[in-house]
């Protein structure tokens, strides 16, 4: 029981908790800027914007006025263009604000329709200014009559071909931005970018300008192939001049690389030549050389031979000499018979073996 009355008990302090919190604070979401108000005493509007988040405020004695944060759109333009851009210009209907297209006259005194976006915001720490001077609810309109009497002056300096061209068109946008802020400074609120949509004319005038746009774009494409032509010709004029060039200097460069040719060829017969006689004259001085050498080498041999015939027949002179010569004889006799004259007297009988051995090898003393 006494958990029960536990548990109801904290049940209702924290209801209470949540009753006086929510008497006592205040959530600002991300996207809203939060003023506050005291409402007791000489308090007003507090000069002071509060960021998202949780504030105090008490129920009773503070009010709170809650503005936009975000990015406005304001934008001019029919029904039909809207829907075709849905998928560009598409954002919350709280800060979209949509106009019927900004009728204007052109400077040649033209109508035109123009299809217009533009962004804006608030001037930070200025949303407490708005709600002070009693236009958190009006802002809005003040700033679409602003802005279409600003872009009514502006936007009717253009001529229709002004309209056409790019480059001139978002320059009078962006011109136009400082002259949108000096206008709109008074409610507090600063533009971001302005765009040109779309610029469309009555149809009569409209076919005369399309037919007027056509012959710029005729002319423009005439000066274009004139251009082409000029260029083509220009082109062609280098390209002969670049051939009558390249073959100037193919020429000079053959020249000068037959002049190279012949001097090379002058060297290598001179380098030849040289050679020749160097091979000549060498080979001949080898030639003589060699017979010398040659000579002298038979000249030596034949000395040789000489010298070596004078040392035997000295050699032979001696009696060993005459011994080696008998041997020599002896060994290379070769009697199949011999017949002795027995009349001679001079010669030995065979039974005298010392004197047929002086007849055939001689004595010791000779």
């Amino acid at each position: 029981m006494r958990l029960i009355n536990f548990f109801c008990s904290v049940i209702v302090i924290g209801a209470l908790l949540g009753v006086i919190s929510m008497g006592l604070l205040e959530k600002i979401n991300p996207g809203e800027i939060g003023v506050r108000q005291s409402l007791w005493g000489s308090g007003g509007i507090q000069e002071e914007d509060y960021e998202p988040g949780f504030h105090v405020g008490v129920m009773g004695i503070h009010k709170w006025h809650l503005l936009d944060r975000r990015t406005h759109f304001l934008t001019f333009s029919s029904t039909a263009a809207i829907e075709s851009g849905r998928g560009i210009f598409e954002v919350s209907s709280i800060n979209s604000q949509r106009r019927p297209p900004l009728d204007i006259r052109t400077k040649d005194n033209n109508t035109a329709a123009l299809d217009v976006t533009m962004t804006y915001r608030i001037i930070p720490d200025e949303a407490h200014s708005i709600v002070s001077e009693g236009l958190q609810n009006s802002y809005r309109d003040r700033v679409v009559s602003t802005v279409q009497s600003v872009l009514r002056e502006e936007l009717a300096q253009l001529t229709p071909e002004d309209f056409v061209d790019t480059e001139i068109r978002l320059a009078r946008a962006e011109s136009t931005l400082p002259v949108l802020a000096r206008a709109l400074k008074k409610f507090h609120i600063i533009p971001d970018r302005l765009l040109v949509r779309a610029v469309r004319f009555p149809d009569a005038y409209e076919q005369k300008l399309q037919d007027r746009q056509l012959k710029q774009q005729l002319t423009l494409l005439e000066k274009s192939k004139q251009a082409v032509e000029e260029a083509l010709a220009k082109t062609g004029k280098i390209e002969k001049e670049t051939e009558a060039d390249v073959k100037e200097l193919i020429a000079t460069w053959d020249k000068q690389l037959q002049s190279a040719h012949s001097v090379n060829q002058v060297k290598v017969a001179g380098v030849l030549g040289a050679a020749g006689e160097y091979d000549l004259r060498t080979r001949a001085e080898a030639d003589a050389e060699y017979e010398v050498l040659v000579a002298d080498g038979n000249l030596a041999v034949a000395m040789a031979e000489a010298l070596r015939d004078e040392l035997r027949n000295a050699a032979l002179d001696t009696a060993g000499g005459r011994i080696l010569q008998a041997r020599d004889a002896a060994e290379n006799l070769n009697f199949t018979s011999i017949t002795l004259n027995s009349n001679d007297p001079s010669v030995p009988t065979v039974i005298d073996i010392d004197a047929l051995v002086k007849i055939l090898i001689g004595s010791r003393e000779d």
